[in-house]
């Protein structure tokens, strides 16, 4: 870790912030300790889509920085925050000099491998209020089963493939599940019945 960081240097950037652009050579990987930063897909005439959330304690863009092959999003900052910056060059010389360092870069690539393997399954195989279901169970939640969404409502449709009306619909269908939703503050009364309600082949 002291070799790591030993070239790194850290950050504060606020709301909104333009962390890299897409198309950008990757010059940095990106260790965030606090506050939220959303990779953002851009298409024909600038328009922005979300297409993950990362928050405290995340690593991101390590296929561009292993490969050294130019950022395929950018990154905005969605909440202010802090983040370290570790310098291209040195993770890959930290990769090859050093098996534990390694290791760990194979395991945080398999992770994310299937996170997006799981986001490809969400598309293609559940239903907008089953893919909002899915969103509501992988947040931490009480004892009594309730939450709070750390993203505003429109950055989370465009997470999960949906327009905002379409995620409106979506939570006006889980209320028969027991899921009851204000403003960002959602409470599931009944996480296994939603858990059933989400299932792919019997899996989550």
């Amino acid at each position: 870790m002291d070799r790591l960081v030993s070239a790194a240097h850290a950050q504060n950037l606020a709301a909104r912030s333009l962390l890299f652009d897409q198309g950008e050579a990757a010059a940095f990987l990106y260790v965030i300790l606090s506050g939220r930063v959303g990779l953002v897909g851009r298409g024909m005439r600038d328009h922005e889509m979300v297409v993950e959330f990362f928050g405290p304690g995340d690593v991101f863009i390590i296929p561009a920085v292993t490969l050294e092959l130019p950022l395929l999003m950018a990154a905005r900052v969605l909440d202010d925050a802090r983040i370290v910056l570790i310098p291209a060059a040195h993770v890959r010389d930290m990769i090859a000099r050093d098996h534990a360092f390694a290791s760990a870069v194979v395991r945080e690539l398999s992770r994310h491998w299937r996170l997006l393997v799981t986001q490809i399954k969400d598309l293609k195989l559940r239903r907008a209020p089953q893919r909002l279901a899915a969103h509501l169970l992988s947040l931490p939640r009480s004892r009594s089963g309730e939450l709070h969404l750390l993203e505003e409502r429109q950055l989370i449709a465009q997470r999960l493939g949906m327009t905002p009306e379409s995620l409106s619909r979506a939570f006006a269908d889980l209320k028969r599940l027991g899921v009851t939703a204000r403003g960002k503050h959602i409470v599931i009364a009944d996480p296994a019945g939603l858990e059933r309600f989400a299932a792919i082949d019997g899996a989550p």
